[in-house]
């Protein structure tokens, strides 16, 4: 049986876009360890934006090539893959335990940009626009808030965590120059990663958003997966926790501004995964707040796993 063009480039095109991030997220970390920051401040925002970036250029790449739908499933798809599957699998792996102030802290900034973005589907174009423009400014503003807490945290909560922590060693220039490489693979991978989805989805007559919702965002979140398993692994129960704060986020401002500015208007999104990537992000706030101070019971991760299982039959209508 020959596999078809289009299948062969879109799993060739996952694999770079998994690699490059990979690269990427660890060239960052070592070009950041000589700053000694709270783990949870380095997962919401360098190892957050790290692992969104597949998001990112595959937005960038949507946009240019006509199809922003498949973006726009890509970073609600992500969302929910974020906290059902990536924090359901750590969940059931290990040991979280959540924080007793910045994780609540990122929690409200969460529910906020979350709900902006909804909004952003119900509101004229030209109010959205001007939305997306604010999300963006929030952005930045969280951003250099979480350094300021990671600042004031390197004193107090997280103390003991950081005098564990060796200042990092080698070349700067080797670091920067591997950032730049990585950054250019993932801007070729995202480009064939987009046509050949657009390609599926003419040849099967399946909606480019609902391939985005799924196919391309299990793949874009593999580097999620990646970096929390490895996290877990680690003990670093903030970072594993603090990556899929930052990671939402991410995709939900900086992302979401990028399509509702520059994506065009007349969006069809599937009002469903919208209202279940919003009870999802709305359950972890919550569990995040039942369990302050102490680790998340493991049944949780089974129970988030079956609801991703859930949400994809639900979709495809099986």
């Amino acid at each position: 049986m020959v596999v078809p063009e289009f299948f062969t480039r879109f799993l060739v095109s996952i694999f770079f876009l998994i690699i490059s991030a990979y690269l990427l997220l660890k060239f960052s970390e070592k070009l950041s360890s000589r700053i000694k920051i709270s783990p949870l401040i380095i997962g919401v925002t360098l190892v957050a934006i790290g692992t969104s970036l597949p998001e990112t250029f595959v937005a960038i790449s949507s946009i240019i090539q006509g199809a922003p739908l498949i973006s726009f499933g890509d970073i609600i798809g992500s969302s929910i893959v974020n906290i059902c599957l990536i924090l359901g699998v750590n969940i059931l792996l290990f040991p979280i335990r959540i924080g007793t102030s910045k994780t609540q802290k990122n929690n409200l900034i969460l529910l906020i940009i979350t709900a902006i973005f909804i909004s952003l589907f119900f509101l004229p174009d030209d109010i959205g626009k001007i939305l997306g423009v604010a999300l963006i400014i929030f952005y930045l503003i969280f951003f250099v808030t979480e350094i300021i807490w990671g600042k004031e945290g390197s004193n107090h909560e997280d103390k003991k965590t950081l005098a564990k922590l060796e200042k990092g060693k080698g070349n700067p220039i080797v670091y920067l120059s591997g950032i730049f490489l990585s950054i250019g693979g993932l801007i070729i991978s995202s480009k064939y990663l987009v046509a050949s989805v657009i390609d599926i989805s003419k040849a099967f007559n399946i909606n480019q958003e609902l391939i985005g919702l799924s196919l391309v965002a299990l793949g874009t979140s593999l580097p999620e997966l990646a970096a929390a398993i490895s996290s877990g692994i680690k003990k670093d129960w903030k970072l594993l926790y603090g990556d899929i704060q930052g990671s939402n986020i991410f995709n939900l401002s900086i992302i979401g501004a990028i399509l509702i500015i520059f994506g065009g208007s007349g969006y069809t999104i599937d009002v469903f995964s919208l209202i279940f990537m919003a009870l999802t992000i709305v359950s972890v706030v919550i569990l995040s707040h039942k369990y302050m101070g102490t680790n998340i019971p493991r049944g949780y991760g089974i129970l988030y796993i079956l609801i991703y299982v859930f949400y994809l039959f639900k979709i495809y209508k099986f």
